[in-house]
């Protein structure tokens, strides 16, 4: 400290040039003991960020200037320290740099509120250098022509040492070694790139998918009212179920109700919302996920067939292909809004959608397709459910730390037991009503509380965990479906322990109403007696189907999947 207050280092030009190079060199030096490479890939890591950042503050003789215009870059820093603190390692994906326009303002809050440490690390390691760079701009410090001249020369020879050795790095999942998938800032600001681009497309969604129609028809019709139920779910993971061998008691109204069929091996194609639940509404899937931008989702399939469909929803709209997807319906209502003001989003309670759809369905006629897009257990747990529902505390979380693991558990379990409440309220509902009824819920993906070593947190990092990738899925039939369709429970019984994914949710709904398109897979169907186990695959950052064994998954996810039977 001292060190800087003396006024012969603060004008000397050479010690703000190293001192930018240093600050911003903070997340590489992070990745050179995290990124998944050998000893050649570490060094290319390490070599080639000094090149670049010696080159820009040299190129041009105030590196204060050079400093103010990489503000944006400080920027990106900040993002990525942030995602070590809760992800511990990865580089900032594609699909976050997406989270960052589809989130609401009130989920930003929620997290940010939570993240104070990291917030003030970034603080403190870059709002010197921007006061720095102002510093020596004003005060024009600028760098000897010889001393540029020597440290450009000594840039461009380590670009070249770094192109060179980066032949010889290898990345331990992909058997191959790239800039823009490697270095840090590159693979950033490449994900950047793709996420932009990518960005574009979803919005010229509806021009591009305006024509399509999935030329459904019924091939068999009921003489009794048929309503189908899909409830979505939100950051849901198995473990924390009762029904799935939680050791709490979690789901105390599931595990009363009969012709539960409960799919024990189920895992999600994306670890992000976006992605995971546009997989869910639509035929798209992990394997053929871009002709998404193409096709309307599940809704018109069921319009198209002659059905009513409705959708309601807590959580807010976001631009993305979920709300495309959810607004296909006739009825469509969220109970979720945006002050236009403030920009901050009210947070109803889930049980809140149950009145609706009740009236809705003593209101519309005929066969009906219902969606009901939950907020389930999103972070900030402890503002997912009601007073009644605090049953496992200290509940109150000040602070995403591991030191506040247990209050993060017991938030966490208190919004799957108010999830199993109002599942089970939703299947009372459905009870009321003489019809053939199908009810299907899944979670769009799971979370990490903290679970191992690892210390990670949350979902949508780069490299997911087996807690992120486990979720429940179950199906509820009325007396009236079960007696009418015996084959189709037949099918589930025997789906019950099968590998899934939730690419099978399309296709399951598509088979339980008897909906003929050329857009089904019978063997995609958790009705269908034949339905066929493959490899699961996973839809990485940049969209592309990936087996679960080539994700990067660690020891610790591994030793769960054996310990719980996930093949």
């Amino acid at each position: 400290m001292n060190l800087l207050k003396n006024s012969s280092i603060l004008k000397n030009p050479k010690f703000y040039l190293w001192y930018y190079v240093l600050v911003n060199m903070v997340p590489n030096l992070y990745f050179v003991f995290t990124e998944p490479v050998n000893f050649w890939g570490q060094c290319v890591i390490f070599i080639f960020p000094i090149a670049l950042f010696l080159f820009l503050f040299t190129v041009y003789k105030n590196s204060g200037v050079m400093q103010i215009i990489c503000i944006p870059l400080l920027v990106l820093h900040a993002f990525q320290i942030v995602l070590f603190y809760l992800f511990g390692t990865d580089v900032i994906a594609s699909d976050m740099f997406i989270n960052v326009v589809t989130t609401n303002t009130s989920e930003v809050n929620e997290l940010l509120g939570s993240l104070l440490p990291s917030i003030v690390l970034v603080i403190v390691l870059y709002l010197p250098a921007i006061i720095l760079g102002i510093r020596q701009w004003r005060l024009k410090i600028r760098l000897e022509k010889s001393y540029r001249y020597k440290m450009l020369k000594t840039s461009l020879v380590l670009f070249l040492i770094s192109f060179g050795l980066s032949f010889l790095g290898m990345d331990k999942n992909t058997d191959d070694f790239s800039f823009t998938h490697d270095v840090y800032p590159i693979n950033a600001l490449y994900n950047l790139d793709y996420a932009v681009v990518k960005w574009n497309k979803v919005k010229h969604y509806k021009q591009t998918s305006k024509d399509f129609t999935f030329g459904s028809e019924r091939t068999k019709t009921s003489d009794n009212r048929q309503i189908f139920v899909l409830v979505v779910g939100e950051t849901g993971r198995a473990d924390n179920w009762e029904l799935y061998g939680y050791e709490r008691e979690t789901n105390p109204k599931l595990k009363l109700q009969e012709n539960i069929y409960l799919f024990k091996d189920a895992l999600t194609q994306s670890n992000t919302t976006h992605k995971s639940v546009s997989i869910i509404l639509s035929d798209s899937e992990a394997e053929n996920y871009d002709l998404i931008y193409n096709k309307k989702g599940l809704l018109t399939a069921f319009k198209e067939a002659g059905f009513t469909t409705i959708c309601l929803s807590s959580q807010a709209e976001n631009a993305s292909f979920i709300e495309f997807f959810t607004k296909e319906a006739d009825i469509y209502k969220t109970i979720r809004k945006t002050n236009p003001k403030t920009g901050l989003v009210n947070n109803p309670f889930d049980e809140e959608l149950l009145p609706i759809m009740d009236q809705m369905i003593q209101e519309t006629p005929g066969d009906l397709f219902i969606l009901l897009h939950t907020y389930g257990s999103h972070f900030n747990y402890m503002d997912r459910y009601p007073s009644e529902f605090k049953k496992f505390t200290p509940d109150v979380v000040t602070a995403v730390s591991k030191s506040n693991k247990q209050q993060l558990v017991n938030s966490y379990d208190n919004s799957i037991l108010y999830t199993d409440h109002f599942l089970a309220s939703t299947i009372d509902v459905l009870k009321k009503y003489d019809a053939e009824t199908a009810f299907l819920y899944t979670s769009d993906h799971g979370e990490d509380l903290f679970d191992d070593s690892r210390g990670r947190f949350l979902h949508a990092s780069p490299t997911p965990t087996y807690y992120q990738l486990r979720i429940p899925i179950f199906m509820w039939f009325s007396p009236q479906f079960i007696s009418g369709y015996p084959d189709k429970i037949i099918g589930a019984e025997n789906n019950l322990l099968k590998g899934i994914s939730t690419n099978a949710i399309y296709h399951t709904f598509i088979d339980a109403a008897n909906i003929k398109t050329q857009y089904y897979d019978a063997d995609l169907s958790l009705l269908n007696p034949n339905f066929v186990e493959k490899e699961r695959m996973y839809l990485n950052d940049h969209d592309e189907a990936v087996p679960y064994k080539k994700m990067n998954l660690k020891k610790q996810d591994f030793e769960m999947l054996k310990k719980n039977n996930i093949k």
